[in-house]
């Protein structure tokens, strides 16, 4: 009888680590995916922030339109 009740006990506890191990594994891959969607996100924001700024690139002075040219080129280049 104590063997069978020290068997079940274990076997519950075998499955409640189990459970916790895969629940982290998942919540790393769950990470992964919100930091993608984020960055999506931010990518379209920073795209609509370059076709306003270059609206108004004649405004700008030299100095600053070559180096916002430069930062456009790099961000198209890395996205």
């Amino acid at each position: 009888m104590y063997s069978a009740l020290i068997t079940a006990i274990s076997n519950m506890l075998s499955k409640l680590f189990e459970f916790k191990t895969a629940q982290v594994e998942n919540l790393v891959q769950t990470d992964v995916i919100e930091d993608k969607k984020d960055y999506k996100k931010a990518t379209d924001i920073a795209e609509k922030i370059i076709d306003i700024a270059e609206k108004y690139k004649s405004e700008m002075t030299f100095a600053h339109r070559l180096r916002f040219a430069h930062l456009v080129q790099d961000f198209k280049k890395h996205n």
